[in-house]
């Protein structure tokens, strides 16, 4: 058999170029360039469209366009399979950004075409003289200005095209396999003896056909039914998939094509192909094609009910894990589940996220908890320097929460390492390619062959969408034989899938566990990028909660009409910006020019409803006229400052708590401030105001350039305003460590190798400079409440302005910033060395904390070097500690008693004016005696995070006590964190998370009885009536347990 191997393959090649054996080209169109979406495509009028020829160049940088023509069959096409196929130069480069289009054929939407979708059948069984009218749709990708539109009809042979892939799909296969290995010798004997039966003399001949039909039934009968199917080869579960990023490198408004595009794709290849079935997540992709192809919608409902299109993945898009608070994350499954319910009657049991930055660990208990029990993805075999050592295995959330978990684990067989590239040995795809090398790189890859005999693959063109062709497709109806030497393939629904995997592994003793975050050791820098919408999202996800809360309250108390519409609106935006490549701040300019649109326009909804709400609440207190109504937003009794506006011709305002009178000040802001005391959890508190002339209240604190002092701290400055010392004068203690320097901000090139708004490089501190240079330092507030220091400092051509504030009442040290930011390929940090020895430290997660290393002993700690937090960290040694909390950042790292705040990161790509503007940000210093626990650090990131509000009441009376609660905990680690309309019903929903890690028994008390009070789950179907007592129910909480009520009145 020497040189067999080469003679099949050139063959092969031959017979290849037999499938397509004539056509003839589109010579003329019509043209025109614009951004309508025209609705009535069947009678779309072209007589004013500019003629265009195949020799003519079209393109741009993300226009749109719209072709014409007619084809007619030839005569001599007649009885035969015929195909209109396009191309346009950009063939076999990456197809998210290169042209795409839809196609209509006669008035009719048939698909979408694209680098890998090239041609769409119109006739089975031609006739001569027919005439198609061909409508395109057309879209330029990105930097393309010289495009062909090389259109043609072509004959498609099916017999050859059969005989074909029966030939080359085994040869693929013995292409990696072992030369002395026995299927290598019966695949290339049992090929070779059919080619040899072929008389390719004469291509086309009747001589040719009958040949054809000779090798065809040989290599069936001698190869597929003698040596195919062996019992026992691995399986390979495929379920056809693409992969469609809401925005990334397009918009919201491109995506909305490329959805139709896609899903019309899907459904094309799904008429010549009865075996073929899809699934599809992200509800937000399904309403884009409702709204613009409702006939494309239809369809896809049909094929739901037959079983072959599958709506999964349990979120509304595909969100980011890391930087979404948890009750986002809890909305983006009931926003997603609902719609796949009330649309397909279908009820998601897997998150489905193959493509998000790492995964918190608080989602398994969230998923649970929501009836998702499967999660699937293949994003952490991207990690830089760890493999993951499981593919299948038990996923352990913070409170115990287990999940059945599989990673795709499809890639190329023996494919090698890519030299400074994103693919390591390690590495799969989520945009699987049903071929020979896929299918057996994937099982060969898979790290847990003694568990089960089954891997999933998702296949098809992804990313851009596009999704599965029929290349793929015939490929698996031969892989799916079961060819010698390579896994079988079987078409099967995701859900199929781990229904199989679960009853295989369950119970098994070696199947393996994974306790704690899933950390994806890559696109650190996420955390940081585009923080406009990172400050965004933190504030809009308390806006609509507050807007639930306070609206709850106007409508229980006061008979107001509770506005869900204005709710559901509002949170549908704040989901769909949480994406996985909006939020994290990996899109194009456009998408945050789109995204500031959108945040703007809720955040200005959410202030008007809630002061409405606020002022409503505030005039049905029972109290005079001036009045000052202070609201508490968060789960725990508030001292924290307010602000409000004096009532006009007030000069000298005085605030009462009952008959003491509270100190007060003029804020360099313009309005007045004082400390707010004992404001209950979830309610508000009067405050008395009158005008009172006799004198201003004295300054309390010591303030100068060198130095600032209250009851709590004394701060002194260096000559470069850092910090030379912070002394907690309660501990007794120094809070820095000894020679070093807080609020040292130091900029960092920042030049990824890779990705440059998704990394940063462990290599980052190589080249830095320390930002000292101070301009101006000054003494801008010294009262009664506050004392301030503002700092300004240049830096290159940018601008830093720190506000460093201390309280009379308060234990804490803010830093309010003020960054103009002009700066490119910068990663700024504010470091704060402190004096607290631990090898680890406590950040906070959504619904509860994590604890990592701080030091780089092994591989896996080295690479949590930068890591993402929310509204606090905290590194304490036993009995005593400092906690760092600010209002809209993420990342942050913390190494030897070294923490540091990530500020900025100013990417070049894919936004080249990523964070060159305006910022405002906070964060404050919190040391504590004992832990965290004990200090209150969570109450404290909460108000820092969502302040209390002060509302003059404008008048007399009301029917509302002058303090109220709607339902507080007597446990500080029994968070109360939602109170809420249910979403379906008159009923109220309250969820609360235990925050300590501690076992407790908590009493709740809510401001009016209810009938019933029932534990249900997070989409708040009922589960058990707990025995309330009065306006009281005892609740067991677990560690990091999230529990949902239902109150019934």
């Amino acid at each position: 058999m020497i040189q067999i191997r080469e003679r099949v393959g050139k063959m092969l090649e031959y017979l290849e170029g037999q499938i397509y054996p004539a056509q003839v080209p589109v010579e003329s169109w019509k043209m025109i360039r614009t951004d309508a979406k025209f609705q009535d495509v069947e009678h779309l009028d072209t007589a004013g469209w500019a003629d265009f020829s195949r020799e003519q160049i079209w393109g741009g940088h993300r226009e749109y366009y719209w072709f014409e023509t007619t084809v007619t069959i030839p005569e001599e096409f007649t009885g035969k399979c015929v195909v209109f196929q396009l191309t346009t130069g950009r063939e076999g480069e990456w197809d998210a950004t290169n042209p795409q289009f839809t196609i209509y054929v006669n008035g009719r939407l048939v698909q979408g075409l694209d680098v890998n979708h090239r041609e769409v059948i119109l006739a089975e069984n031609a006739r001569g003289g027919d005439a198609y009218r061909i409508i395109l749709s057309a879209f330029t990708g990105d930097q393309n200005f010289s495009l062909r539109l090389d259109a043609c009809l072509r004959v498609l042979d099916r017999v050859t095209e059969k005989y074909f892939y029966d030939l080359n799909v085994p040869y693929q296969t013995a292409r990696l396999l072992k030369e002395d290995s026995q299927a290598y010798l019966t695949i290339l004997k049992a090929v070779n003896e059919s080619l040899n039966l072929l008389d390719m003399r004469r291509e086309g001949s009747p001589e040719y056909y009958e040949s054809l039909a000779r090798a065809q039934e040989y290599i069936t009968r001698e190869f597929y039914d003698k040596y195919c199917g062996e019992h026992g080869q691995p399986e390979i579960l495929c379920v056809g998939h693409t992969h469609i990023d809401c925005a990334w490198l397009w918009t919201l408004r491109v995506t909305e094509d490329k959805a139709v595009r896609s899903f019309s794709t899907v459904l094309e290849l799904m008429r010549q192909y009865p075996e073929y079935i899809f699934m599809s997540s992200q509800p937000q992709l399904y309403k884009y094609v409702k709204k613009n192809a409702p006939q494309v919608y239809e369809e896809i409902r049909e094929r739901v009910k037959e079983g072959r299109w599958e709506p999964e993945g349990g979120m509304f898009v595909e969100a980011d894990c890391n930087l979404a608070s948890g009750e986002s994350l809890v909305r983006q499954f009931i926003y997603g589940k609902r719609f796949f319910r009330e649309e397909f009657g279908v009820d998601n049991e897997i998150l489905w996220l193959p493509d998000v930055f790492g995964y918190s660990a608080a989602l398994p208990q969230i998923m649970e908890k929501c009836g998702v029990h499967y999660f699937m993805t293949t994003k952490i075999s991207w990690n830089e320097f760890n493999k993951m050592p499981y593919d299948t295995f038990q996923w352990e959330g913070i409170d115990g929460t287990r999940v059945l978990t599989h990673f795709v684990p499809t890639r190329d067989y023996n494919k090698a390492a890519v030299d400074g590239g994103t693919e390591t040995e390690h590495f799969t795809t989520y945009n699987g390619y049903i071929n020979p090398s896929q299918m057996m790189g994937g099982w060969a890859r898979y790290s847990q062959k003694y568990l089960n005999n089954e891997v999933l693959c998702c296949f098809g063109f992804g990313d851009g969408g596009g999704g599965p062709t029929r290349d793929m497709l015939e490929n698996q109806r031969r892989i799916g034989k079961g060819i010698p030497g390579s896994p079988r393939t079987k078409m099967s629904t995701s859900r199929e899938f781990f229904h199989t995997l679960e009853k295989n592994v369950k119970g098994n003793k070696y199947l393996p566990l994974w306790v704690g975050e899933l950390y994806l050791e890559y696109h650190r820098g996420t955390y940081t990028s585009m923080a406009r919408n990172k400050k965004y999202n933190r504030k809009s996800e308390f806006a609509y909660q507050n807007e639930e809360m306070y609206a709850l309250l106007d409508s229980r108390l006061n008979g107001t009409a509770y506005p869900e519409e204005s709710l559901r609106e509002g949170w549908e935006t704040i989901l769909r910006n949480q994406f996985h490549d909006i939020l994290p701040g990996s899109s194009i300019k456009e998408v945050y020019d789109d995204s500031r649109e959108e945040y703007e326009k809720i955040l200005g909804e959410s202030r008007k409803v809630t002061g409405e709400a606020l002022t409503h609440l505030a005039a049905s207190v029972n109290a005079p006229a001036g009045t000052l109504v202070v609201f508490n937003p968060n789960g725990a009794a508030s001292c924290d400052v307010v602000s409000f506006a004096a009532p006009a011709g007030m000069e000298h305002p005085a605030v009462y708590d009952g008959e003491n009178r509270i100190p007060v000040q003029k804020a360099d802001c313009g309005r007045w401030i004082f400390t707010a005391v004992g404001v209950p959890a979830k309610g508000y508190k009067s405050f008395r105001l009158a005008e009172d002339e006799t004198a201003a209240d004295a300054a309390s604190m010591t303030v100068s350039k060198e130095k600032m002092e209250n009851d709590f701290f004394l701060l002194t400055f260096d000559e470069n305003g850092q910090f030379d010392r912070i002394f907690d004068k309660r501990a007794g203690r120094e809070v820095l460590k000894p020679g070093q320097k807080g609020n040292a901000i130091v900029s960092y090139e920042d030049r990824p190798h890779n990705f440059d708004a998704w990394d940063v490089n462990h290599y980052y501190t190589e080249k830095s400079w320390e930002i000292t240079d101070l301009d101006s330092m000054e003494v801008v507030e010294n009262g009664p409440v506050r004392a301030t220091v503002k700092l300004t400092r240049h830096y290159l051509d940018s601008e830093i302005v720190q506000y460093i504030s201390i309280y009379s009442e308060i234990p804490r040290i803010d830093i309010r910033n003020a960054v103009d930011w002009k700066e490119h390929q910068i990663f700024l940090k504010d470091y704060f060395p402190v004096d607290v020895h631990t090898d680890e430290a406590t950040f906070e997660i959504q619904y509860g904390n994590v604890k990592r290393p701080t030091h780089e002993n092994t591989s896996w700690d080295m690479a949590k070097f930068e890591v993402c937090h929310h509204k606090w960290l905290d590194v304490s040694e036993d009995g005593y500690g400092v906690s760092v909390l600010n209002d809209c950042k993420y990342g942050a790292s913390v190494r030897d008693g070294v923490i540091g705040l990530s500020m900025l990161k100013s990417a070049i790509y894919p936004n080249p004016e990523a964070d060159k503007e305006h910022h405002e940000f906070t964060y404050s210093i919190y040391p504590h005696s004992g832990s965290w626990r004990e200090a209150g650090t969570v109450k404290e990131a909460y108000q820092i995070n969502n302040p209390l509000t002060a509302v003059v009441k404008e008048n007399e009376g009301g029917a509302q006590p002058e303090t109220f609660s709607y339902v507080t905990s007597d446990s500080d680690n029994v968070v109360v964190e939602v109170v809420k309309k249910a979403e379906e019903g008159s009923d109220v929903i309250v969820r609360l998370y235990e925050c300590f890690n501690r076992r407790t028994t908590a009493n709740l008390t809510f401001g009016e009885t209810p009938a019933q009070v029932w534990s249900c789950d997070m989409l708040e179907n009922k589960e058990e009536q707990l025995a309330a007592e009065g306006n009281q129910v005892e609740i067991a909480m677990k560690p990091y347990e999230i529990r949902t009520l239902r109150l019934v009145f």
